[in-house]
């Protein structure tokens, strides 16, 4: 079972392209990735050629932002047919852009921070992703139900973990949207962990960068609009949260008069992460706040 990718394996392919690097490309260094990837000398070469500062300053910059100027490219030459894809010294031809050229377009406009470690599942996502399907927030992570390593994934439809196995194929694990009935993320110094609650189970994911479950959060609970989910699909499920959410304000612990300030609190800390999570509104929220104030 792969738990992970050993970072001189991921060093011998080209970042971009995936082709296996020469000798020669790994020579003078100037190929190599502010985090840690190279490129082949075709895909040096075609850099170089959109940006001539790069020839000495590659070092400075992630495959992402290298990946976004060459889809920038790819979008200015389209307008020109006939000088787009990259064939020589500064010659372009034209090439419609594939499904996975469409799928990364997605990740980049998402701002995602993918390492190259994920390279191999990204570049597997045309195989997973419907031909419809667009991606609403992806994220590098470890599955901790059984230690594997790959990436994270929402659309409109579910949310997936993706691994890529060593000698081939893709281990799958699949959440559809309308059967989550929360997802929750907590952010720590270095990385966060996504809890996806579904009916009677849960899933973990260690994120690498802590603050990528926000966009997983908006997914789920209604900050964004998605066609694949029914309104009488919403309705139930908001129903269903405001009937597992007492009025704070009236419970026991409040009915005795003048409470501790630390039960008080304990509570308007509740009140935030509904809140934070889309479970109740700005209104709800203000309502029973000042409820417990009063109590203070």
């Amino acid at each position: 079972m792969k738990t992970f990718k050993p970072k001189n394996q991921m060093s011998m392919i080209c970042a971009s392209c995936g082709t296996p690097l020469t000798s020669t490309d790994m020579l003078v260094g100037k190929n190599k990735l502010a985090d840690g990837g190279y490129l082949c000398t075709g895909c040096f070469n075609k850099a170089v050629s959109i940006n001539p500062n790069l020839i000495n300053t590659l070092d400075q910059f992630y495959f992402a932002e290298i990946t976004g100027m060459f889809l920038k490219h790819k979008i200015e030459e389209s307008q020109h047919p006939g000088t787009s894809q990259y064939l020589g010294e500064n010659t372009y031809e034209y090439d419609a852009p594939t499904r996975l050229d469409q799928i990364k377009d997605q990740i980049v406009a998402l701002n995602a921070r993918l390492s190259v470690l994920a390279n191999e599942e990204v570049n597997a996502l045309d195989t997973v992703l419907d031909q419809d399907e667009k991606l609403l927030a992806i994220a590098e992570c470890i599955y901790l139900q059984n230690k594997r390593e790959g990436i994270v994934f929402a659309t409109p439809r579910r949310v997936v973990f993706i691994d890529k196995k060593i000698l081939g194929g893709v281990v799958r694990n699949e959440f559809p949207l309308h059967e989550i009935i929360s997802i929750e993320h907590n952010e720590s110094l270095l990385y966060s962990i996504l809890k996806i609650n579904i009916k009677g189970a849960s899933a973990e994911f260690k994120l690498h960068n802590k603050t990528d479950g926000r966009g997983f959060c908006n997914v789920a609970n209604g900050n964004i609009q998605y066609p694949e989910r029914s309104q009488s699909q919403q309705s139930e499920r908001i129903q269903a949260f405001h009937q597992s959410i007492p009025n704070l304000a009236e419970e026991n612990v409040f009915n005795t008069g003048k409470e501790s300030s630390e039960a008080i609190f304990e509570q308007l800390e509740k009140l935030g992460r509904l809140k934070e999570n889309g479970i109740l509104t700005e209104e709800e929220f203000a309502e029973q706040k000042k409820k417990l104030l009063d109590k203070l």
